[in-house]
């Protein structure tokens, strides 16, 4: 057990030392946050909207791609020590576009610039943003100053605690009444499921837990 925080064991104070630093927190920030049966009456809502969140959810600004990509993604450093890790991400073909030149002549206007764009480049944007993000960026590199330009600044959800139980009468919905939000970030220490209980997906999460527990 950790000294500071009893109730976590070294391996979660390492996990979540490490997982709160790259969102700029540290363990202080989970120090009792606990849901569960004790906790909620009903669902537990992670949401952009403060009225229906009830887990103490809050926006984090996004600065780009290659932040996202830190916050929520996998290290490039991964994949060059696991050839072939990356077969299910899906690449998107190189552009044909010349998208610097695209983004000069739009002078930040994102209308203009799609209009700039060729139409089968414009259809791989979200492909080739979930690639650079889960996959090696290397592979999808021109496309970074077309997906910064088009996609951020951004706002993603963070929801952080110790350890939340889900249960079938207290379903865990991940992204409710969220439309405006590149996606979510949860981080907890142990996540149990009770029977029937269900974690609900709504919106493109990034979720790391040092343990989860399935009775």
């Amino acid at each position: 057990m950790s000294e500071a925080h009893p109730h976590l064991t070294a391996e979660h104070t390492a996990f979540l030392t490490t997982a709160l630093a790259k969102v700029n927190l540290d363990l202080g920030a989970v120090a009792g946050k606990s849901h569960g049966a004790g906790s909620h009456p009903g669902a537990m809502v992670i949401s952009a909207d403060p009225v229906h969140d009830n887990l103490d959810s809050r926006l984090i600004e996004i600065s780009s791609v290659q932040h996202l990509k830190e916050v929520a993604g996998i290290p490039d450093s991964y994949y060059k020590t696991h050839r072939g890790a990356d077969a299910a991400v899906i690449y998107p073909p190189e552009p044909v576009t010349d998208f610097a030149r695209a983004i000069a002549q739009a002078r930040a206007d994102s209308c203009a610039l799609e209009s700039l764009i060729d139409p089968a480049d414009m259809e791989c944007i979200n492909e080739a943003t979930l690639a650079f993000v889960n996959g090696d960026s290397e592979k999808v590199i021109r496309y970074e100053p077309v997906i910064n330009a088009l996609r951020f600044p951004a706002q993603a959800i963070l929801t952080i605690g110790e350890n939340i139980t889900v249960t079938k009468e207290k379903p865990l919905i991940i992204g409710d009444n969220s439309p405006h939000v590149i996606g979510g970030k949860v981080i907890f220490g142990t996540v149990t499921i009770e029977p029937g209980g269900q974690i609900i997906v709504l919106i493109p999460v990034n979720f790391e837990a040092a343990q989860i527990i399935s009775k």
